[in-house]
Order: C-alpha cells, then structure tokens, then sequence
C-alpha cells in the first residue's frame, strides 16, 4: 500500500501548536523549542517545514488570511438586497476581528515582518486583492441591480477594504476603548448612507 501523504496534515499540526504556544507565552518569549514541545514532533521534523517563528508568523496569518476570504467568499455569495448584504459584512468583518484577539502579538508581527520582507508584502497583497476584488463584485451587483448609486467600483471597494484593515489594526493595538461591533455598524452605515441614500433616506 502506498503511503498516504501526510504532509499538509503535519503542516497544519506545528501551526495549531505554534499558535497555542504564541497565545500562551506572546510572540517574543516563544522559542521554536516550545513550539517543538507543543507539536509532540521532532525538531527536525518541525524545522522541515518552518525555518523560524518569523515563518511560522507568516504562515499563521496567510492561514487566516484564506479562511477569512474563504468565508467572505460565501457570504458575498447570497443573493440578498445589497443593503442587507453590507449589514451582514459588517457582521462578519467584526467576527472576524475578535476571532484574532489571540493571535494579536503575531499578526502585528506579521505587519512588521510585511514591511522588511518584500516576499511577505507580496504574498500579503495577494489577499488583499482578493478582498477588493470580493467588495468590487458585491458593488457591482448592487449598482447593475439598481440598489446603490454609480460609484468606481475598484476604487469604493478599496475604500471598504482600507477601513476594514484599519479597524482590525486600531482594535489589535488597544482594545480598552475600542468596541469593535459598534465601529463596524458606523462604518457599514458610512458606506450605506453614501451609497444607497434613496434607501437609507
């Protein structure tokens, strides 16, 4: 019997532990040793697929990075007026935020990591076209359906994905004072009142 490939399978287990171990200790005090410990595997087997935290960082966040415009893509993907459609965005751009509280040390990280390394800005980009294009098309649909007004469509959905990424980024750097459902409400009102006035009137 051939062997089964196993490979994403073990990729997948060393970043569940790497993310439990980063939760648990901050991103600077982990060591790859503990992240060794937390996968139950070899060192070497660790190092065959991640080189360092700043690998592991980046591999943590691409994951969420793919999950997060998986889900999106299904959202976008019901046929809703484009008023409720933004409402549930919002909804879920919320969700999604306080899903990373524990992953908060290494997706700053990752930023920090995005701007020295142009492979990871590159690979960052990627998803965040994927976002705009996402927005784009759920724009589209609403202006052809006659629900929101003529915008650039490019141009309003990287308005959306620049507010997004921002409240994401202003909610991970303190949390005290930042309610986060509240923020993305006036942000989905923001964008309904300029886009659809006739409705929202």
């Amino acid at each position: 019997m051939p062997r089964p490939d196993v490979s994403e399978e073990r990729r997948e287990q060393i970043l569940d532990a790497a993310g439990s171990v980063f939760a648990r200790m901050g991103f600077h005090d982990a060591r790859m040793d503990d992240i060794v410990d937390q996968a139950n595997l070899s060192k070497g087997g660790v190092y065959w697929y991640f080189k360092s935290k700043d690998q592991l960082a980046a591999a943590l966040v691409e994951r969420v990075l793919a999950r997060s415009a998986g889900s999106l893509r299904k959202l976008l993907e019901i046929d809703q007026p484009f008023t409720e459609r933004m409402t549930l965005l919002g909804q879920y751009v919320a969700a999604d935020v306080r899903a990373l509280n524990k992953l908060r040390g290494v997706i700053l990280e990752f930023y920090a990591l995005a701007a020295r390394d142009p492979r990871v800005r590159r690979r960052v980009r990627v998803y965040i076209d994927e976002f705009i294009e996402l927005f784009a098309t759920m724009i589209r649909q609403g202006i052809d359906r006659g629900e929101c007004r003529e915008v650039d469509p490019r141009k309003t959905a990287t308005a959306l994905e620049a507010m997004c990424e921002g409240l994401m980024i202003l909610w991970l750097v303190d949390t005290t004072d930042f309610d986060i459902d509240e923020m993305a409400d006036h942000v989905t009102s923001l964008f309904l009142d300029s886009l659809c006035p006739t409705a929202r009137s």
